[in-house]
């Protein structure tokens, strides 16, 4: 594979494949695990109350790796065309497909057809590969369904750079301002903090761009550790598709290299409960410690450090958001799901009700077993 460093508007200059196709590092089959398995869940919920629905690979590649292996556009495919729940295929699905490079788009574009012909396309599924970047393309889709004053159809956008350019925000802001719009965000953290540190003089506007505001600065400017530092550049981010995009839920997962540095974050945005869930689930599949991190310096054969969750931990969020209130397992599921780590959390209420002593009180019913949480009306009181 021929890599070279491409020099990007602005002076920012990213390491980038130059070669059509390029090998496949651990860190992108977590993400790609995380994505096939979020749009197994997501493509059900999405199409049995909407008609039409659409998939955006904004970063699309040529649909597949160095050896052998598939890329996001068919992990995409794949999903819809072998999902076990069948009624999705009779559905409008519309698959857009961005890549900037022309021979990429001509070996994805090749890809799909073979797809097609060694597998039933169903009749209103339909794809389209773009050649442009992401932010023009989408631009251009936005500003057509503008002018026709139309709307966007239910949306997941995964959304994955190989450094921090052709991502504004100003992009990511209009596709999450419509409701059913989620997006799935690789944030290039490591080449922006690089350059940050390095000096961003020539680079302001495009760093402005990539926030959404110019608070940045202030990190630039301050003295902290490379700890603090990452945990700012991080919270900004966030913070951002929480009140500048009016996303209600936000989920980050870490990607960390073979020096167990951290290489950029995964931020799933949504404005559904339910969309939060699914993709924490997804999200837990690889890390099920609730660390929501993987790291290519990991044993492959032995990925996790630890095998369950840290129920301590969780238990103590759940004592200090409840303490000395009644509770119903609904709330109680809400708060796990939007405000923690956590994917699961029963096991965790079954320990506080079995220790000794009691650190809830669970509402007496008549066919209750102590240790289960089944109704999401059971009351709960933590003492």
């Amino acid at each position: 594979m021929e890599v070279g460093s491409r020099e990007e508007a602005g002076g920012s200059v990213v390491s980038t494949p130059q070669s059509v196709t390029w090998p496949l590092d651990p860190h992108t089959v977590a993400k790609h695990e995380i994505l096939g398995r979020y749009l197994q869940a997501w493509l059900p919920i999405m199409t049995k109350s909407n008609e039409r629905v659409i998939l955006i690979d904004g970063f699309a590649g040529p649909g597949e790796y160095e050896g052998g292996e598939i890329g996001s556009p068919l992990i995409m495919l794949d999903a819809f065309l072998n999902h076990s729940y069948a009624q999705i295929r009779q559905k409008e699905v519309l698959f857009l497909f961005i890549e900037e490079n022309p021979k990429r788009c001509a070996h994805l574009h090749r890809l799909i057809e073979d797809r097609k012909r060694m597998q039933l396309f169903p009749p209103r599924a339909a794809y389209q590969v773009y050649q442009g970047t992401f932010k023009d393309v989408v631009n251009d889709i936005l500003t057509s369904l503008k002018d026709r004053r139309l709307t966007l159809a239910p949306t997941f956008a995964f959304i994955d750079p190989f450094g921090y350019s052709y991502t504004p925000f100003s992009i990511i802001q209009e596709l999450l301002s419509y409701p059913q719009c989620e997006v799935l965000i690789t944030f290039m953290y490591e080449e922006i903090n690089r350059f940050l540190k390095a000096g961003y003089s020539t680079k302001e506007q495009q760093y402005t761009e990539l926030f959404g505001t110019s608070a940045w600065k202030d990190i630039v400017t301050e003295t902290m550790s490379s700890a603090q530092r990452k945990q700012l550049i991080h919270d900004l981010y966030r913070n951002q598709l929480l009140n500048l995009a009016q996303a209600h839920y936000v989920r980050s997962f870490g990607m960390r290299n073979k020096r167990n540095a951290t290489d950029y974050f995964l931020f799933f945005a949504t404005k559904h409960l339910r969309g939060m869930q699914r993709m924490k689930e997804a999200m837990c599949k690889v890390d099920p410690t609730g660390a929501y991190e993987f790291s290519d310096c990991t044993n492959p054969n032995q990925p996790y450090l630890f095998s369950l969750p840290n129920y301590a931990e969780l238990e103590r969020l759940l004592a200090c958001q409840f303490k000395g209130r009644s509770v119903t397992i609904q709330e109680i599921e809400h708060f796990v799901i939007a405000d923690t780590p956590f994917c699961k959390y029963k096991e965790a209420l079954k320990r506080m009700e079995l220790a000794s002593p009691a650190k809830i009180i669970v509402a007496a019913t008549a066919k209750r077993k102590r240790g289960t949480f089944a109704d999401p009306k059971l009351r709960i009181t933590f003492l």
